[in-house]
């Protein structure tokens, strides 16, 4: 792994492959990690005995990276808790409906982009063109402004993302030592976001938040939400202010932007090379929007055969393209205290690192018998109901799970039925099959991107809300 050989969760996989049992233990130089397989294991660390695993491995280091270390993914208890208690309120149904007209206007933007894509080229990237949108909805909707991503090749905040999720052998090595050595980022004060991403979007933020305080502008974003929790004193001696602020804005596009774009580009992936379930969310996205009359929050929730293949927006609903394709595929805790194993004499010493491989788990024929193929039938309320809970967590389980879900799934949602009623995907002679996964990314992606074929459906009528 650390040879960038193989990702984080393809080597995590092997050994839970190669090793028999409810849990193992790895060293990774000379620390021991603690390794759960078992849904009924994973379900006390992540639920019942969560006093005990409250914080995850990644590094946290002010002096390093103050606006990472203050971001809430990254960020130790008691702190965490104080702050995710304050940020849950910004991502409730009724904060993310009211971000629909500005997510909606992207995803027109998008078809715009796409329109004009097709009637130049064969071959399509899907991943770049899910990443453009993904940061015009990101910057829309967590900075206040347009990132142009569609209108500019080299737009200031698509280069930002390219920096931040580029497979270069620094990228590797700085996400690498964040998980897996903390020591080595304490002791050369490596940052995990770039210096000049950091830079840009703490002068981004500035700037959008002095000027809707001097026009006194509103404009329904996480933007006006981050300035009335500023104004708040109830954080129990923790002061809300300054790079803490700008953390929170920071994170909702780094980890909105890579997850949003490659669950959409995975999504038309597999939609591509399996045109039966392709003509089945086609036909019910027409047949939604038809009694609808427009893409409205109430539409996509009525597009129960699209929840399987993306993800229910409500409830942890399962979603077969992230059971192929977690958008992390591991997750990570730290034992606060000495821990029993349940059931056994064995105790894990307090301080060590446990991992949970999503991606073993999810590709484990045991839970999902002929884990490779792609079938959003295999998540009927009947075999949802046959197999353990705790067996799929793509946003990960109980209180520490991923608070931006909802919108992360009803921005995904958007993209996907604005794309499928105006066209139809097709692979071509450049689709990578099967996926050659980069081995620099600690996320799941191809090496070549996604490339494929859009075809423009011109008598589709045009669902704009």
């Amino acid at each position: 792994m650390f040879m960038f050989k193989k990702s984080i969760g393809h080597t995590l996989a092997d050994m839970y492959n190669k090793i028999s049992g409810p849990y193992f233990g790895m060293w990774v130089f000379n620390i021991p990690h603690f390794v759960a397989k078992d849904p009924e294991l994973i379900k006390h660390i992540l639920v019942k005995d969560f006093k005990n695993f409250q914080d995850r491995t990644i590094a946290s280091n002010e002096q390093a990276d103050e606006i990472s270390a203050n971001a809430l993914f990254i960020m130790k208890n008691p702190t965490w808790k104080i702050f995710r208690s304050k940020m849950t309120p910004v991502f409730t149904s009724g904060k993310i409906k009211s971000m629909m007209p500005l997510i909606n206007k992207v995803g027109e933007d998008l078809v715009a982009y796409l329109t004009k894509l097709s009637n130049q080229s064969d071959s399509i990237e899907a991943k770049e063109i899910a990443s453009k949108y993904a940061t015009d909805v990101m910057t829309s909707c967590a900075f206040g402004i347009e990132g142009c991503a569609f209108e500019k090749e080299h737009a200031a905040w698509r280069s930002m993302g390219r920096d931040m999720f580029a497979f270069t052998l620094i990228n590797g090595i700085r996400s690498t030592s964040y998980f897996f050595l903390p020591k080595l980022v304490d002791l050369f004060k490596m940052k995990f976001i770039p210096p000049n991403v950091s830079q840009f979007m703490i002068e981004a933020f500035v700037k959008t938040v002095d000027h809707r305080k001097s026009e006194n502008f509103s404009r329904n974003d996480l933007i006006d939400i981050l300035i009335k929790l500023q104004e708040e004193e109830d954080f129990e001696g923790h002061k809300f202010e300054g790079n803490k602020v700008v953390a929170q804005a920071a994170q909702f596009f780094l980890a909105g932007f890579d997850t949003t774009s490659s669950t959409i580009s995975n999504a038309l992936y597999e939609l591509c090379l399996n045109k039966s379930i392709q003509e089945k969310v086609v036909m019910e996205i027409k047949t939604t929007l038809e009694q609808h009359g427009s893409l409205t929050y109430e539409a996509i929730q009525d597009m129960k055969y699209l929840h399987k293949v993306v993800q229910d927006l409500v409830f942890f609903s399962i979603k077969e393209t992230l059971r192929k394709y977690p958008a992390l595929p591991f997750l990570d805790r730290t034992t606060l205290m000495d821990w029993k194993i349940p059931g056994t004499d064995i105790t894990i010493e307090a301080g060590t690192p446990v991992y949970i491989p999503l991606f073993a788990l999810h590709h484990d024929p045991k839970y999902f018998p002929n884990p490779d193929v792609f079938d959003p039938e295999r998540f009927t309320d009947e075999t949802i109901n046959s197999r353990p809970y705790f067996s799929y967590m793509p946003f990960g389980e109980g209180p520490r799970s991923c608070i931006g879900e909802r919108f992360g799934l009803i921005t995904t949602k958007l993209a996907l039925v604005h794309v499928l009623s105006r066209f139809e995907v097709e692979c071509n002679n450049e689709t990578p099959i099967p996926i050659d996964f980069e081995p620099k990314s600690f996320t799941l992606n191809s090496k070549i991107g996604l490339p494929m074929r859009f075809i423009n459906i011109k008598q589709k009528p045009s669902y704009a809300a």
